[in-house]
């Protein structure tokens, strides 16, 4: 399995039968084996989640598209866009779909959209979208606290669960809160290989998450990254 983190929640990952792309939504288009078909997720409709530009970066022969279902598109926009309806499946939370040879499932994000879990080539893929504990220091007590609730019981949908690779919100904006969803999910659930993301090119911010005490229990198995771009082979 080969992960290409792009930008911020954009990452590409490269199957044997098939490759992934998360959460792109512009710039420099990456560098796709079209020898192979390619799926393209977008988790909600925040600009730094997702663009139109997708559809006509990425066409439609050999390719489907798999989107939040807070991403809407009219008529004249999809005939301009020469968007393929029977390629473009639109999933809101808690709902799954079988796609020649992948099962996808949603979770319900505490923010907008949706979180992705696939299961492909036996493996298992977690992109968390902007699920996440969202814990700010300029919020009202009850609303950190219905945040808290609401994200711990998306959570329990992945106990117990054995994930191969997680892309997992780390927010440096959320200053001391910053671990809080990060460190929740990986006691929740067996993650192999946890992906910081979501960081705005903070790459410092998952040095001090695997210094900190609380990762003890699981801090060998995040990966770190320094840059835009940025290749593992797993």
């Amino acid at each position: 399995m080969k992960i290409t983190f792009l930008y911020h929640s954009a990452f590409l990952v490269e199957l044997e039968t098939c490759s992934l792309l998360f959460d792109w939504y512009g710039g420099e288009t990456p560098d796709i084996d079209w020898s192979k078909p390619l799926y393209v997720f977008a988790s909600h409709h925040h600009g730094d989640h997702y663009s139109p530009e997708i559809f006509s970066a990425f066409g439609m022969e050999n390719t489907w598209y798999i989107l939040g279902s807070c991403i809407t598109l009219s008529a004249r926009r999809k005939a301009a866009l020469g968007i393929d309806d029977a390629r473009v499946f639109r999933l809101g939370g808690g709902r799954a779909l079988d796609l020649n040879g992948l099962h996808i499932t949603t979770l319900t994000s505490t923010d907008a959209g949706v979180a992705f879990l696939i299961e492909a080539e036996g493996k298992t893929i977690y992109h968390a979208g902007d699920l996440h504990w969202w814990h700010w220091a300029g919020e009202p007590g009850t609303w950190n606290r219905d945040m808290a609730r609401d994200f711990k019981g998306e959570m329990t949908k992945l106990a117990g669960k054995t994930i191969d690779v997680a892309f997992l919100v780390l927010d440096p904006r959320q200053e001391g809160d910053y671990w809080l969803g990060f460190d929740w999910t990986m006691r929740q659930a067996d993650i192999r290989h946890a992906f910081p993301m979501h960081s705005w090119e903070d790459f410092e911010i998952v040095r001090r998450l695997k210094g900190a005490d609380c990762s003890l229990p699981y801090r060998d198995r995040i990966e770190e990254i320094y840059y835009n771009g940025q290749t593992f082979t797993l």
